[in-house]
């Protein structure tokens, strides 16, 4: 009897549950369809922390389900609909913009520039969702997580340290560091493969050497430079300097620390550090240790540059966190509004920013081009018109940069950005209670109050705003949209033409001069093209990004080729004996390429930014002049 009362409750509990996620749900349609919006139907919120974490169990449960059961609302419960169906799903409804109604939340997503445009611009309308971005938090309130009065003090606090003049210090870093990365890939005393089989953790090592040593002032050397002296004596005084080993005082070594935090920072949600390196599960510990080591690291640094403040010392470039100490007034006692967590939170988010992305956009860069290899020698041949034979110590940025950013060098990052946007919803809201009104197509709408918003990375692949059927793919099935033509960008791009930059007025909160493409190169849409998003909350680094890919392309492409690597289907003894362009070679490559497209397309995941997930891409890095496959793909 006491069991059945037991069994009697819970089905009770469970019913009345089920019953108030029902009315929940209807309620959040009846306001759904009230936008004037098409609306899509799902039984759980996609980005809720349950199913995140879950999602994979499920969908392929659900997918199990007779045919007229499913649709469209199933494609959707896929985290990373927007980059994998692109702009599908918009065109399947008819429109540009539409509304998921789940029991526990209304998301919106835009594809269409208009509408992208009056969100990024109405900044008190559309605010950015704070709640998600409490992991951000982790060691105090930054640029990224603040809105209204709070922002404006932390871009004021940030924002001079990306000006124009800080960006030749970034060239020149990156012209070190990618000829780092070059030894290291090619170089017989590295000990290094001919075959790259994780190309992508020594992309994210080169981008954190860079924001550590340009950003930071922190030099990382390289494995394979670990003995090797330091040039500059003067920059050696006030440098710090963190090597592969474990310092005392320390559990992980510089690198180590913060690339534990960043790959798994979904779980810093669960708690404080001092709880998760407490947690029976090794992960956890893992990454509480890594909070704790990195917040270590960051405070070690801020107690030396602090010093330097203190006793006169003046960064000769961006040393970002001197400019914040300098500008917060911290080292007056009087000073309240700005505290130490301040400074931490924004290095923090700054050192996130400018790594991960930067370096996942180097790895697909150069995967796109070893699948196109037409790009690639146009891109070459660009380069050398440009650079003419120098030595790469005679490169100069105020000389070079703005006529690689005016022809194929940025033609090939700002396509692999539409292609593979790194981060690929970028999030807004209304308030609860707060409709917005907007326009799109000459009608009116309503965004319904408290509405997670997503700028979705479809728009990049919205045939309205790319598509070109002169180009549409016969043989592969491909749009022009959705395929990877870095000439698109090619209006009337002559290198040596004068660069043309912009300037704001408002340039303290814009954020650094600069458009998102070159004045020569094809004018996207306003809205259009949002890799670094668009507005007042656009990305503050964007241009430091940008003079980070092209000079690491002029310096790799100016002397090596990359190509997919095949020792999966044939040995090197194996192509040699193919004839070179020959029907052979061609079908070998193809089965490279087949998978390299597949494992872009499936396993492609976002923690923090898109990224290949427990796979890989094999390539092989070869001096100009040995490409084994050369032949119009």
């Amino acid at each position: 009897m006491a069991v059945l009362l037991v069994l009697s409750a819970v089905a009770a509990i469970a019913l009345y549950h089920l019953f108030l996620r029902y009315r929940s749900l209807a309620r959040n349609i009846a306001l759904a369809k009230s936008s004037g919006l098409p609306v899509v139907v799902t039984p759980w919120h996609v980005f809720s922390v349950f199913w995140l974490a879950t999602y994979y169990i499920w969908i392929p449960l659900l997918q199990k389900l007779p045919a007229s059961c499913k649709g469209l609302w199933l494609e959707l419960l896929d985290p990373e609909w927007s980059y994998r169906l692109a702009h599908k799903p918009f065109e399947q409804l008819g429109a540009d913009v539409f509304v998921v109604a789940s029991p526990t939340r209304l998301t919106a997503f835009v594809a269409d520039a208009e509408v992208v445009t009056q969100i990024t611009t109405r900044r008190n309308d559309f605010p950015k969702p704070l709640e998600m971005y409490g992991r951000l938090d982790i060691y105090g309130k930054n640029l990224v997580t603040t809105e209204g009065s709070d922002w404006r003090m932390h871009r004021k606090l940030v924002a001079p340290s990306f000006g124009e003049r800080n960006n030749e210090l970034v060239f020149k870093e990156t012209l070190h560091n990618t000829q780092s990365l070059l030894r290291l890939w090619t170089s017989p005393d590295t000990g290094a493969d001919k075959t790259l089989n994780d190309a992508a953790t020594d992309t994210m090592r080169w981008a954190l050497y860079i924001i550590s040593g340009a950003g930071f002032d922190v030099r990382v050397p390289w494995p394979h430079e670990e003995n090797d002296e330091p040039g500059d004596e003067e920059t050696r005084a006030d440098s710090i300097f963190m090597s592969s080993k474990v310092p005392p005082g320390h559990k992980m070594n510089y690198r180590g620390a913060l690339s534990e935090l960043l790959h798994n920072i979904m779980w810093t949600m669960m708690g404080p550090p001092e709880y998760l390196t407490k947690s029976p599960f090794k992960i956890h510990r893992t990454v509480g240790t890594a909070v704790v080591e990195w917040g270590k690291y960051m405070d070690e640094i801020y107690q030396t540059k602090r010093k330097q403040v203190a006793e006169g010392h003046s960064a000769a470039g961006m040393d970002l966190f001197q400019a914040l100490i300098r500008g917060s007034g911290i080292l007056d006692e009087k000073q309240t509004a700005i505290q130490k967590s301040d400074l931490l939170g924004n290095a923090f988010v700054l050192m996130l920013a400018g790594h991960e992305t930067t370096a996942n956009a180097l790895h697909f860069s150069l995967i796109l081009l070893a699948m196109h290899w037409q790009s690639q020698k146009h891109l070459q041949d660009d380069v050398d018109k440009i650079i003419q034979g120098r030595p790469i110590e005679e490169w100069k940025y105020e000389e070079d940069f703005p006529k690689l950013f005016s022809c194929m060098p940025a033609a090939v990052m700002n396509e692999t950005l539409r292609i593979i946007q790194p981060v690929i919803n970028i999030p807004k809201s209304t308030a609860p209670s707060r409709p917005q009104q907007f326009t799109m197509g000459g009608q009116q709408y309503t965004m319904p109050g408290d509405t997670t918003i997503w700028l979705s990375a479809a728009i990049h692949r919205n045939p309205k705003y790319w598509g070109d059927p002169a180009h549409d793919s016969k043989s592969n099935g491909l749009r022009d949209a959705d395929r990877f033509r870095p000439e698109r960008w090619l209006v009337d791009a002559k290198p040596t033409e004068a660069f043309v930059d912009i300037n704001y007025d408002d340039e303290e909160l814009r954020g650094p001069s600069g458009e998102d493409t070159s004045s020569h190169l094809f004018k996207p849409v306003k809205g259009s093209y949002i890799p670094f998003s668009d507005g007042f909350r656009s990305c503050i680094g964007r241009r430091f990004a940008q003079v980070e890919l092209l000079a690491a392309f002029a310096v790799f492409f100016s002397q090596y080729s990359v190509e997919l690597a095949v020792d999966e289907w044939a040995s090197d003894e194996e192509i040699e004996r193919m004839l070179k362009g020959g029907k052979e070679r061609k079908e070998i490559w193809q089965k490279a390429a087949d998978r390299a497209q597949h494992l872009l397309r499936t396993k492609t995941a976002s923690i923090i930014t898109l990224q290949l997930r427990g796979c890989s891409i094999p390539i092989r890095v070869v001096k100009r002049g040995e490409e084994r496959f050369m032949f119009d793909y």
